[in-house]
């Protein structure tokens, strides 16, 4: 099948897509960190497959025999019923050749009176589609589904398998189920489709969310003591955010880009909570680097013997830093690498376009990438947290267009490698 007929097919039936990606839209998989309600979604979506003639296995991360051994294992997030689908569409030759992989959960509603539409209604207004999960990330499971079907109907048959993972536990640093689907399932190629569109992430920072915990060394009828504490842990922090912003201006993939200014970003800074632990502070912050975990531990060893000196004098006890969230790795493949160049193909020949060829900051290339395939890389077409309809958003959107186009380059890609 060639690319143009394929392209043909897409426009005349991509309302088939757009209702695909509703009925995903309506079902509701927040995630809360420590639980999520993936469970129906995982469901539904291993149902399709199964109906389409696919292999597919329905499974929690916690089935995989010592996963809860595994190095980036991370407690608390009670994966029991937040099920995996991984589905197989056998080629001629049997070796897994390919694996696209997008996240079931979503991140929390809500407030709902902030919505202009039901976010679990997937209205398309507008040409646009909304609702939580339409560009993080539940159009890129619909835009698989939807191919899947097309080429099986048009008699395609690939000549290696095509896998399709719908993992859980992406949001709020997870990463478990696209740990235990590249654990399960490791494939030679694997695009993560979780991404901001126009995009191919050929790189993801490490780092990740940490906290500086701090009490008085007396109870106090203020938070002015706690208060005074903050300037000296934020001093000793940017001697860490120094060293971060300097490896990154050394860093290839990331030097002339905004990210080495950006590597350290302070989230949340508090003394006292509205009245009560008035002798307890916390400075969250997130940070972006290309140093290991030993090494990014290591100095929080040194800042947090540093601290402790400094505080003691105000009265205050430093409690040292939590990690908020997992630890990223920094990884990478090539941006001129085999693969990233048949995306580039794909895109220019299916819609005239070409992405740019970037670095990602904490995404789940940290496990796809170290412990699934050294050629993964990313490439969606979710829209940017800072737009407005973006990921993470209230009244959250993906463009009708752009989502067709996204489409017809996937399409043309599998073409390419499995045609």
């Amino acid at each position: 099948m060639k690319t143009q007929e394929l392209c043909k097919l897409i426009d005349e039936r991509k309302e088939e897509l757009f209702e695909l990606l509703g009925d995903l839209i309506r079902i509701n998989s927040e995630n809360f960190g420590e639980y999520g309600y993936e469970e129906e979604c995982a469901k539904y979506i291993h149902s399709i497959c199964k109906e389409s003639g696919l292999e597919s296995d329905l499974f929690s991360p916690l089935d995989l025999d010592g996963f809860t051994n595994h190095p980036d294992y991370m407690e608390g997030r009670n994966l029991g019923n937040r099920y995996n689908v991984v589905a197989r569409w056998k080629g001629s030759q049997n070796t897994d050749e390919l694996m696209l992989m997008a996240h079931t959960d979503t991140t929390k509603i809500g407030d709902l009176s902030d919505w202009e539409l039901d976010p679990l209604s997937g209205a398309v207004k507008d040409g646009k589609i909304f609702g939580r999960g339409a560009c993080d990330d539940k159009y890129a499971i619909a835009t698989v589904l939807f191919l899947i079907k097309l080429l099986k109907e048009q008699g395609f048959e690939p000549k290696a398998n095509l896998l399709l993972s719908a993992y859980s536990d992406e949001e709020y640093g997870g990463s478990h189920g696209a740990l235990a689907s590249v654990l399960k399932y490791p494939a030679n190629r694997i695009i993560s489709l979780d991404g901001v569109e126009g995009q191919i992430w050929h790189c993801g920072s490490g780092g990740g969310e940490m906290k500086y915990l701090f009490h008085t060394k007396e109870t106090v009828d203020s938070a002015k003591t706690t208060a005074m504490a903050i300037p000296v842990v934020m001093e000793v922090i940017e001697k860490f955010a120094k060293n971060r912003r300097e490896e990154l201006e050394n860093n290839r993939f990331y030097k002339g880009t905004i990210i080495p200014e950006t590597s350290l970003r302070y989230l949340g800074i508090k003394a006292g909570n509205a009245g009560s632990d008035l002798g307890k502070g916390e400075v969250l912050f997130v940070f972006y680097t290309d140093k290991n975990k030993d090494e990014i531990y290591a100095e929080f060893d040194e800042l947090n013997k540093e601290l402790k000196e400094k505080l003691l004098p105000l009265g205050v006890i430093g409690d040292g830093f939590v990690p908020n969230t997992r630890f990223f790795h920094y990884v990478f493949c090539e941006p001129d690498s085999e693969d990233v160049k048949l995306v580039l193909a794909s895109s220019k020949e299916a819609t005239g376009k070409e992405p740019i060829v970037c670095g990602s900051c904490l995404s789940d290339l940290s496990v796809i990438s170290k412990y699934g395939s050294n050629k993964a890389f990313g490439f969606g077409a979710g829209r940017d947290f800072s737009q407005e309809g973006g990921a993470h958003q209230t009244n959250e959107y993906i463009e009708c267009d752009k989502f067709v186009e996204y489409t017809k380059t996937i399409g043309a890609y599998i073409l390419k490698v499995l045609g």
